[in-house]
């Protein structure tokens, strides 16, 4: 356990110091490497070795529809086409944010790209309708954290990458986590906007053409369906969501115009290159912890100690909780997955359903303080102090965690959908 303290030391320093996380983990684990003894090509090899990897692809590619969705008017219809269900509802315009963020996010699979789509149309909406800056802020940074849990989902796809645990499993054992997730944003948007008096109608949102709200309607439909159906991998069906958002924004809505894809495709190469290169340093790091027995010994350590999967699973709660309220959600994976797997194993708990509740808890952590990307995302948004957009994400924060520890209690939230209807493993 000694290098696991060294290496959280070194990392805590170089975090606290405003160092970039890539460079921070990157410099941990070469630090680490000198310690030990080891040659320090070993981090160059696993560093490459680690991006070498086709199923990373897919973020490039899900990112990029993203953009191709926002530019070619898809991202506006959806909207439209919710707002024309949640009606004279206390709320209502909250509540269309919401689940417009679980539809965006059911083809662009990041939190902080569904936040900014749906905020960018649905915040000044919110502000107008008389919300409080902060309140509408807040809901789109919770809704904004049902993207990476709703398939498709980036980190489970960083996730699936590292372990090799089906990808699709993954997927489709977040589906009714996510839908549960919305549902408990619902409730509390209600009875806030009830108790506030939030207007019971939901403003008009100007989204063209009525016949092209199928087109993306059908989006996440066919994604998911052609994911979880075997008819795709996940990074076949991420460049067919490319194609797709183009064609139709294209040909259908004859809004998306091709001098904005050079753009489209710089921001979307950041994105995930960003991702990267956080992959290749905590690779690096998890071989140094892995040679050091680091993974073995928390397992023997969890083992003795632990009476049973069930425990196991609430004390993994504990941690992962505490985790993403200091560190980013991406890194967090890569660091924490190799350190879990072996006492996952020992206790015999279903790998899917493991890694499904593993990156659910981590990507609560970006609405949870001082980390939180997304309450940044919100104040900047807002122009409002940091406690107070907190205070408003509180009861999100709470439903959210509380939603997602139902998990424990009740693993087929999970497992059933997998298991029984797609039959994925």
């Amino acid at each position: 356990m000694q290098a696991l303290a060294t290496y959280l030391g070194l990392f805590g320093i170089l975090f606290v110091l405003g160092i970039p996380i890539v460079l921070a983990l990157a410099l941990a684990s070469i630090l680490m490497l000198m310690l030990s003894g080891v040659g320090l090509m070993v981090f160059a090899q696993k560093f490459i070795v680690s991006m070498d990897n086709y199923s990373l692809t897919a973020m490039l590619f899900f990112i990029l529809a993203g953009e191709v969705m926002n530019g070619g008017g898809m991202t506006r219809r959806i909207v439209g086409a919710v707002s024309r269900v949640v009606k004279n509802v206390p709320g209502g315009l909250a509540m269309v944010a919401v689940i417009s963020c679980a539809l965006f996010a059911a083809i662009n699979g990041s939190a902080i790209a569904t936040s900014i789509a749906i905020g960018a149309i649905l915040y000044p909406a919110m502000v107008r309708q008389g919300y409080a800056p902060a309140f509408a802020a807040a809901v789109v940074a919770s809704g904004g954290v049902v993207g990476p849990i709703i398939p498709p989902s980036i980190p489970m796809i960083v996730y699936g990458a590292t372990t090799g645990d089906s990808i699709a499993a993954m997927f489709s054992g977040g589906f009714i986590l996510g839908a549960v997730v919305v549902v408990g944003e619902l409730v509390v948007i209600y009875f806030v906007s009830k108790a506030r008096g939030y207007g019971n109608n939901v403003e008009e949102i100007e989204i063209g053409s009525n016949k092209g709200i199928i087109w993306a309607i059908a989006f996440p439909v066919l994604i998911f369906g052609s994911i979880v159906g075997g008819v795709m991998t996940a990074t076949e069906a991420s460049a067919m969501a490319v194609l797709y958002a183009w064609f139709v924004g294209t040909f259908i809505y004859k809004e998306f115009k091709i001098r904005e894809l050079p753009a489209m495709m710089v921001r979307s190469m950041k994105g995930s290159g960003t991702i990267m290169g956080i992959v290749g340093a905590a690779t690096a790091v998890a071989w140094v912890l892995t040679y050091e027995r680091v993974p073995q010994t928390v397992t023997e350590t969890m083992v003795s100690h632990i009476n049973g999967p069930m425990v196991f699973m609430a004390v993994t709660f504990c941690i992962l909780f505490f985790v993403g309220m200091i560190m980013d959600l991406t890194p967090a994976i890569l660091i924490l997955t190799p350190i879990f797997i072996e006492p996952v194993k020992s206790f015999g708990i279903d790998p899917i359903y493991f890694g499904v509740f593993f990156c659910s808890v981590l990507t609560a952590g970006l609405i949870t303080p001082p980390v939180g990307t997304l309450i940044y995302l919100g104040c900047s948004t807002s122009n409002r102090p940091f406690g107070e957009v907190i205070r408003e994400l509180l009861p999100f924060m709470m439903v959210v965690y509380a939603t997602i520890f139902l998990v424990v209690l009740f693993p087929d939230i999970i497992t059933w959908l997998p298991k029984n209807v797609f039959h994925l493993y």
